[in-house]
């Protein structure tokens, strides 16, 4: 990206260590970007070591006694019990949750089992990095719905929210940007699509809204499902939401560096406020490429599993904004290191979440106790089908869930902030495979 790099000043008042030194990637005759190895990342390392969750608001031990699949189909949700009676479930991912299961019972629960859930950083990181040969997106989805379960627990205990077990209390109102009609984006004709859009923006009151480009394939193909669509797209949105909304789009990984620079210049010219992943998510090298020829923000890190990669991605800015999801990353106290390092590197973070789930429910705990969040955070609707396509029947603890001028309310009741109806539960039956 053209423009001063952040010396991350902030870094070295916040911890009081010298300040962090973005290393400077020359190009060679070519114009091709060379990585170099020097980066310090002596700042990242610091706020790595620093734990998260707040053990310190539970003076007597909370030893976990039962952890439980419960499957019904495709859908499974996560229990937790203590030895004391307290309870925590969560609902697992709408899609993944349903291939990656078994992974719930033979490879995780024995780091959780009998353990005091106020080791929640090491339990997290026993499960998530002593499972070397597994790791990957199908385990941390596992990972997430455990720990979701446990902090609604302990917020249950606490008599807090769950997000506040996490980091201190930045916001209740969290702005959010239209981010869903994947499909509909690059299958329908822009007309339709962006009409399909607009009328959840009359809903909603949002003021940022995510479209998509290119076939999101994450092959770089540079192929739109219809010649030109992806440039008219572009276009058509401007016109259609006008120039005080803020309009991102996302590439999914379509592009080639070459067509993705050359997508990024039309993006810039239509003032557009973020470019996400255009090249393939593990491009790094090429997306360095890409986001110093533009002068768009670049967002990503939606896919990346593993921390050492965020570690990477925000040593070198390879993007401005950074994108970790609440359960392909592995829960919301993973979530937290990564937006602690961008906080410490001068940047921003908007963690990503699918759709369907309680998904929205975990992101605004999240985005509640979020340092370095950005101005606006995704939001697929109040969509709460899960994996078998039935809506899971909750209710706010607190604040009704609702978009008031763009802005919804972070739920102030205790653990997860809900209540799921007893009688859905019960459709889950206990799975010991």
């Amino acid at each position: 990206m053209k423009k001063d790099r952040r010396k991350f000043i902030k870094a070295a008042s916040l911890s009081g260590l010298t300040p962090f030194l973005y290393d400077f990637s020359p190009t060679n005759q070519n114009g091709e970007l060379l990585l170099q190895p020097n980066t310090d990342y002596a700042i990242l390392d610091e706020v790595l070591k620093k734990p998260v969750f707040k053990s310190e608001l539970f003076p007597d031990p909370v030893i976990i006694e039962t952890l439980e699949l419960l499957r019904d189909r495709d859908n499974t949700i996560c229990r937790v019990r203590s030895k004391d009676g307290a309870v925590g479930i969560a609902i697992g991912h709408p899609f993944i949750a349903k291939s990656s299961y078994p992974m719930f019972n033979i490879n995780l629960k024995e780091f959780f089992l009998g353990q005091d859930a106020r080791d929640l950083d090491q339990l997290i990181f026993n499960a998530a990095e002593r499972n070397v040969k597994r790791q990957g997106i199908p385990l941390n989805v596992q990972i997430a719905v455990i720990e979701f379960a446990i902090l609604d627990m302990l917020g249950n205990i606490a008599d807090k929210p769950a997000g506040e077990l996490l980091g201190e209390l930045q916001t209740r109102d969290v702005p959010i940007y239209l981010g869903h009609w994947l499909w509909e984006l690059r299958n329908k004709e822009p007309e339709e699509s962006l009409e399909l859009m607009y009328q959840d923006y009359l809903k909603t009151s949002a003021k940022a809204i995510k479209i998509r480009a290119g076939r999101g394939d994450n092959l770089a193909t540079d192929i739109d499902n219809a010649p030109g669509r992806t440039e008219k797209l572009i276009k058509m949105a401007r016109k259609k939401f006008g120039d005080d909304t803020k309009l991102m789009i996302d590439g999914n990984g379509s592009y080639s560096v070459k067509e993705a620079i050359r997508i990024g210049k039309i993006l810039e010219e239509y003032n557009y406020y973020f470019y996400e992943e255009p090249v393939p998510w593990d491009w790094y090298e090429e997306q360095k490429q890409v986001e110093e020829a533009l002068e768009i923000p670049m967002a990503g890190g939606e896919e990346e599993f593993g921390i050492h990669g965020f570690r990477y991605l925000i040593g070198k800015e390879v993007f401005q904004i950074l994108q970790p999801d609440l359960f392909y990353f592995g829960g919301m106290l993973r979530t937290m290191q990564v937006a602690r390092m961008v906080e410490a590197a001068g940047l921003q973070i908007t963690p990503h979440i699918s759709g369907g789930g309680l998904g929205f429910v975990y992101l605004l705990q999240m985005v509640s106790v979020c340092p370095a969040a950005a101005e606006f955070h995704e939001f697929k609707m109040f969509q709460t089908k899960d994996a078998n396509g039935t809506p899971v029947p909750i209710e706010s603890k607190a604040e009704p869930f609702e978009s008031i001028d763009g802005v919804i309310k972070v739920p102030s009741g205790s653990g997860l902030g809900i209540n799921i109806d007893p009688d859905y539960i019960k459709t889950h039956k206990v799975f010991e495979g």
